[in-house]
């Protein structure tokens, strides 16, 4: 089954009532943990980047790496733009070759997020490439790929999510519903009734960002109110750079990178089962 478009693999989970897991990632370990868990599991799942993590691996070497490790894989994968500063950016993407592209305007004033939104559907679009975009403001607990440290945090007005769907034309949606990125200070608390609002007016697959921390009975309780797509990112790299300094201060002088690195690996594919189980996506492939 292998790449395919996050149209596809949204609308089906949307059909099966459940959620694909997204693992933003930036190197081989931490690839060929989600592929492994989800391969394990039999899951849908989707490998993300951000824009620096974009620029580690280079672009092109991170898409053709997604393409050789699932190419004998019997799930379907998508590769995923996580949070495109800009317009040229965003774009880039597509000539790498992913399937899948978030601008992320949120920052912006709603009339500038759509004119720029717009754009990039109508460039993804021609390409066949699924976009998603963004409505509110989703904090930063702390600095990460996704972007500097910013603990504001302001909840989506659900007519403005209708009118931005509606002129815009993305494929997905993810609205600030009290979520953020990063390690959460306290419990989030979402908004339920924003969220239930916003699926009513746009009908259209939501995303939810910051799944690090989410209680699992809200993150199934978002499933069941539209969201169809859950972002992971710090939970992976907190347990992968844990597992590594523990194992590096076992083995002091040890220079086997492949052994020292392999703890970790394990580390987060352990991870990526339990978040793929959390997502009921497990054996949906």
């Amino acid at each position: 089954m292998s790449i395919v478009t996050n149209t596809e693999l949204l609308d089906r989970a949307k059909n099966g009532h459940y959620a694909v897991p997204a693992f933003n990632t930036c190197n081989l370990e931490y690839m060929q943990a989600i592929v492994f868990a989800a391969e394990e599991l039999k899951s849908p799942v989707i490998i993300s980047a951000a824009k620096s993590e974009v620029d580690y691996m280079n672009g092109h070497v991170f898409v053709a790496l997604v393409k050789a490790m699932t190419a004998d894989l019997h799930i379907p994968v998508g590769i995923h733009l996580d949070h495109g500063p800009t317009h040229e950016e965003t774009v880039r993407c597509l000539h790498y070759g992913f399937k899948s592209v978030m601008y992320d305007g949120s920052s912006h004033s709603l009339e500038e997020n759509i004119a720029v939104t717009r754009e990039v559907v109508k460039v993804a679009h021609a390409c066949g490439v699924h976009v998603e975009g963004e409505v509110g403001v989703i904090g930063q607990a702390a600095n990460g790929p996704e972007g500097k440290q910013n603990d504001m945090i302001g909840i989506a007005d659900p007519k403005e999510c209708e009118a931005f769907v509606k002129e815009t034309g993305i494929d997905s949606l993810a609205a600030a519903i009290g979520n953020a990125h990063g390690i959460y200070k306290k419990k989030p608390e979402l908004r339920f009734d924003i969220l239930e609002e916003i699926e009513r007016r746009t009908n259209i697959p939501l995303v939810l960002h910051g799944g690090t921390g989410i209680p699992e009975e809200d993150l199934r309780k978002a499933i069941t109110m539209g969201v169809c797509k859950i972002n992971f990112s710090t939970v992976m790299r907190k347990g992968c750079l844990e597992t590594l300094v523990d194992t590096l201060n076992k083995n002091v002088g040890d220079w086997d990178l492949m052994k020292q690195m392999t703890p970790a690996r394990e580390k987060m594919k352990e991870i990526a089962k339990q978040h793929i189980i959390m997502c009921m996506s497990d054996h949906k492939a």
